[in-house]
């Protein structure tokens, strides 16, 4: 069986009176996770989705939430949220942190995954001494802050090498890419190396009712996912 393709819709693409619907839709789906972006207005100029509406989503399902850290000292953010087990959490590589590599161990701990997220100008070297304690690396194809960006013209590449520093890890490391994923653009990138996709409104999917991510959730996967990989 080749490798499972793994989808993560954005509920910051939802409106706020339609996430019931949604999640009831993510969960019929199975999606793998989540993406919860959280943006503290420093670190990107974007103010985006507290604590409040995390603990919202946890009562509403079991499914792992994808902790998405676009802020400053990111170690802070883990007592406010207190991610569940198996969740996932990222922060960036760039952001203020003393200790990047301790906070991985530090999500790791709570039972959660841990990942790094590269925006596009940060180099991928950066993740060579932290791949070992990492469960999946996030590569940004836009600049963070906000959604319906183009994607940068050395994305494909850059996934490419990243994949390739993961297959080296010695264990399993996911990698996703985050920004601009319409069917176009997400079958290039699993063909690059990822294995995850972060999907918003470019993709189709979501932005217009949760009927919507029904009817078109299988067809968008079949259509990113290329010969010898399996749709999760």
């Amino acid at each position: 069986m080749g490798k499972k393709i793994m989808l993560s819709p954005s509920v910051m693409c939802v409106r706020s009176w339609e996430i019931r619907e949604h999640i009831a839709a993510f969960e019929e789906a199975g999606v793998s996770a989540i993406h919860f972006d959280v943006m503290d207005g420093h670190f990107v100029d974007n103010i985006m989705l507290g604590t409040s509406f995390y603990r919202d989503i946890t009562e509403l399902t079991a499914l792992p939430v994808d902790l998405h850290l676009m802020c400053h000292r990111p170690e802070r953010y883990l007592n406010f949220f207190k991610p569940r087990e198996n969740d996932w959490v990222s922060f960036h590589a760039n952001a203020f942190c003393d200790h990047p590599y301790r906070l991985l161990q530090q999500i790791r701990e709570l039972g959660a995954r841990a990942g790094i997220v590269l925006d596009p100008g940060t180099p991928v070297a950066c993740l060579e001494e932290m791949v070992g304690v990492l469960d999946f690396i996030l590569v940004m194809a836009v600049n963070p802050g906000f959604s319906g960006q183009r994607i940068v013209p050395d994305h494909f590449e850059k996934l490419a090498r990243v994949y390739a520093l993961a297959q080296k890890a010695g264990h399993p490391v996911d990698v996703c890419a985050d920004g601009n994923t319409t069917v176009e653009n997400g079958a290039r990138m699993v063909k690059a190396g990822a294995n995850c996709l972060i999907v918003g409104t470019t993709s189709g999917l979501l932005g217009k009712g949760a009927e919507n991510f029904r009817r078109h959730y299988q067809g968008y996967l079949k259509s990113v996912a290329p010969e010898g990989f399996s749709a999760l």
